[in-house]
């Protein structure tokens, strides 16, 4: 069964770059998500790292 999901943002903005994915939150905590790839799951928004960020925006 799949894991349930919110979106809880549409862009992330770190040391002054704005990246274009979405954060969600789920059972295990927050990631950021575009159409087909998706991060692991971090506890709080600020401990996704910069790189999972352009990596999902990069994959889209």
């Amino acid at each position: 069964m799949p894991t349930q999901k919110r979106i809880i943002q549409t862009s992330v903005t770190r040391n002054g770059k704005k990246y274009n994915v979405r954060i969600a939150k789920d059972k295990n905590g927050y990631y950021a998500c575009a159409l087909r790839v998706r991060t692991r799951s971090y506890p709080s928004i600020d401990d996704i790292p910069v790189s999972a960020l352009k990596r999902v925006e990069k994959i889209g």
